[in-house]
């Protein structure tokens, strides 16, 4: 069965001025996002001080997650390693460790890559035959390079637009969630492209899921 392999890793933690403060904040928010999407098959656990990792069985909510945790950890931002693939181990479905195998090794390999650029989101999955060119995943982090090369300067308002955006919630919610505007809302998706983003975010989810389905 394949699987996807989630590593976060904050960005700069060791500079925070109060990393326990931080810490904890984080936990709780790992932990409430944890119970609230069925689509895990092992939740978010802290394994290092600026790293957590979790196991996904369905990318159905994987971004909306991502933009939950940069939306409640905002200014601190949060670089996101995914990789699919089997295990090698059984499932711990009580917490993300202890566990091994080729997701968790193509989620190491993409969280490495990025370390000291704007990139918050890379993917790894198969690599294509010996010889072959054709290399889906290449073309999707190249896409991802330059839309989270922007992602990291956005505003906390905007991250939480484009969450709810991703769980199809109504631009009412929106405005009473946040205190602002129809127009404030609006300015937001139109001035980012945000339905652009979701429509990017919609399409690797549905990649991801038949991946998720290959024997």
């Amino acid at each position: 069965m394949q699987y996807l392999a989630l590593i976060g890793d904050v960005v700069d933690s060791k500079q925070l001025s109060k990393r326990d403060e931080f810490q904890a904040k984080l936990a709780t928010l790992l932990r409430e996002t944890s119970n609230r999407n069925p689509a895990l098959a092992s939740p978010y656990t802290i394994t290092l001080g600026d790293e957590f990792q979790a196991v996904y069985k369905s990318a159905d909510r994987l971004f909306a997650d991502i933009f939950s945790i940069w939306s409640d950890v905002h200014p601190v931002q949060v670089r996101f390693g995914i990789g699919v693939g089997e295990l090698s181990t059984a499932i711990n479905r009580k917490q993300a460790l202890g566990m091994d195998g080729p997701a968790f090794h193509r989620a190491r390999e993409a969280i490495t890559e990025p370390k000291g650029t704007d990139y918050l989101i890379r993917l790894q999955g198969e690599s294509p035959p010996q010889g072959s060119t054709d290399d889906p995943w290449k073309l999707l982090n190249h896409l991802f390079n330059m839309t989270t090369h922007k992602v990291a300067r956005w505003e906390k308002n905007r991250l939480h637009i484009m969450r709810d955006l991703l769980l199809e919630k109504p631009v009412s919610e929106m405005e009473a969630d946040l205190g602002i505007s129809n127009v404030a809302v609006y300015k937001n998706i139109n001035a980012a492209a945000l339905d652009e983003f979701k429509g990017l975010c919609t399409e690797v989810t549905k990649l991801l899921n038949r991946e998720l389905k290959r024997p």
